[in-house]
């Protein structure tokens, strides 16, 4: 993993290739005045099958492999993100890709709502970097995020966030 993550080429890569998502995690955080170093790019896709074949399309052209799967390798491992019916099947994924380490999360801790895609699309931010259109989760949902999540990284996000 890399010590600090610059998201542009993932965005761009995203992007370009059509994938609808919502951002959360660390850069969510940064979006909404916080500004800390983040090692990964979290994202949670929007379900729709069209949309998930376009994501593992992506993540095959971007070298994207598992990281963290305890004892197993990378070949005994039951899902592929690059397979459209593994990406239907609801999972979250842990990824390194040559742009970068990227979390694929379709059910997310502190929402209500599996997938939970729908729920953060009502409340998401519009913004740009370097001329990349985004979509942030909002800053309720971020919080509800922190607070389920609840690990010191993410108290400190809280307090920073005025939420604690």
């Amino acid at each position: 993993m890399t010590e600090a993550l610059n998201p542009e080429p993932l965005l761009r890569a995203l992007h370009e290739a059509g994938v609808r998502h919502i951002i959360i995690g660390g850069f969510a955080v940064n979006a909404h005045g916080v500004i800390r170093p983040s090692r990964d790019l979290d994202i949670v896709p929007d379900p729709d099958p069209d949309n998930l074949r376009r994501l593992a399309q992506l993540l095959a052209d971007i070298d994207a492999r598992h990281v963290g799967l305890g004892e197993f390798d990378h070949d005994e491992f039951p899902f592929d993100p690059t397979r459209p019916e593994d990406l239907e099947g609801g999972a979250n994924f842990r990824l390194e890709t040559r742009l970068g380490d990227l979390d694929v999360m379709q059910w997310v801790a502190g929402i209500d709502a599996d997938p939970a895609y729908a729920a953060l699309a009502a409340n998401a931010l519009s913004g740009e970097l370097g001329g990349v259109p985004l979509r942030v989760c909002g800053l309720d949902d971020l919080i509800e995020m922190k607070r389920a999540a609840g690990r010191p990284r993410d108290l400190d996000d809280l307090q920073r966030l005025g939420a604690s």
